[in-house]
């Protein structure tokens, strides 16, 4: 078993009862409450670090794909499209 480390930290009576109320709400102790808020946070904020990291060549060249007119849709797609549509309404 990995050795566990421990986190301490210090908040006002206040806040210490609503991070137990709210640990009651999902059924869990304050410990596993704390770590699962943490975790969530965590992954907040690594989505967020992928969702920014685009550099300047690449966000121009999205922009300019953005701003070009739509070319029209190849012959297949569009029958696919139809029949699909034609199964989808003949249910």
């Amino acid at each position: 078993m990995a050795k566990q480390n421990r986190i301490d930290f210090r908040v006002e009576e206040d806040i210490k009862t609503q991070f137990t109320e709210a640990a009651e709400v999902f059924g869990m102790n304050l410990s596993t409450f704390m770590i699962a808020a943490a975790q969530e946070q965590v992954a907040r904020a690594q989505r967020h670090k992928q969702a920014v990291m685009l550099n300047d060549r690449d966000r121009d060249l999205f922009l300019a794909a953005l701003d070009r007119p739509a070319r029209p849709m190849p012959e297949s797609i569009r029958k696919a499209k139809a029949r699909h549509a034609a199964l989808v309404v003949g249910d």
